[in-house]
């Protein structure tokens, strides 16, 4: 199957991804919280950014005691290579909240020296839970044998990384975690495992995205509390990095045509 095919394929298969995000836009009637930002893991941010216009937006939703608890919808994008913003609404008890998230990196990961961000969370309409947070943290990739390429992320805030109860008491806003992705070649996709510890929580959960852009969330948050309590959450979305990255490589193998098609053009007038 020729490259031009796959494209236009990923491109209607996108277009369809978009009408579907906008449907569940105007249905949810509000636009997310920390779970299942792009470049973060499950509640917890890390110190890496989207590129520069990338966008990676999405809808979730929460179930305790096999009750559905708010819908969440989020929209984030990078910006200049070294920010990261969003926008993000929660519905809950029939109302809406809007939030606004923001992260700047400060220092790129080189050699032993890790990736360092700061940044805050949910800027907006008071919301219990949902306080205006600040945050700084450290990511970094280990190449480790069996398991290989790993990242581990380490941070500190407060507010909402904060918790007096359980583990929680001993953290004082630390939080930690893991992330391995997989990529399977075979199928064009990648899945990344994620574990992570914040406040008084043990979270887990996995990210499916296809080679379409197509992702799907799933996290279960609390599991170091009893079964009954544990919080499982769900979510769909949709990011435009492989798009920007077929857009490209497009790009850059028409340059090579035509360097090629003057190069023979040149040795064709010289004979």
């Amino acid at each position: 199957m020729s490259k031009k095919v796959i494209m236009r394929q990923n491109l209607i298969c996108n277009f369809i991804i978009i009408n579907v995000f906008i449907s569940l836009l105007v249905t949810v009637g509000s636009v997310s919280a920390s779970y299942f930002q792009d470049t973060g893991l499950l509640d917890i941010p890390t110190a890496y950014v989207m590129d520069n216009g990338i966008f990676n937006a999405g809808v979730k939703t929460s179930i305790r005691h096999e009750t559905r608890e708010e819908i969440i919808v989020r929209i984030d994008f990078g910006l200049l290579n070294f920010a990261e913003l969003g926008v993000a609404g929660i519905r809950l008890d029939a109302k809406d909240y809007l939030m606004c998230n923001a992260k700047v990196l400060l220092a790129r990961e080189s050699g032993v020296l890790p990736e360092f961000a700061v940044g805050m969370d949910n800027l907006g309409e008071k919301l219990q839970d949902y306080d205006l947070s600040f945050y700084a943290v450290i990511s970094k990739q280990f190449n480790l044998p069996f398991i290989h390429i790993i990242s581990g992320h380490l941070g500190v805030g407060n507010k909402r990384y904060i918790y007096d109860e359980s583990i929680g008491k001993y953290l004082h806003g630390a939080f930690l975690g893991l992330s391995k992705e997989l990529v399977l070649t075979s199928r064009n996709i990648r899945l990344s495992l994620m574990g992570e510890v914040k406040g008084n929580n043990v979270n887990a959960g996995l990210k499916y995205t296809m080679n379409s852009g197509l992702i799907v969330n799933f996290a279960a948050e609390g599991l170091n509390s009893k079964a009954k309590n544990i919080i499982y959450h769900v979510g769909i979305g949709f990011t435009n990095a492989q798009m920007i990255k077929d857009i490209a490589q497009s790009i850059e193998l028409a340059k090579q045509a035509v360097r090629i098609a003057n190069e023979a053009s040149s040795e064709s007038n010289a004979k």
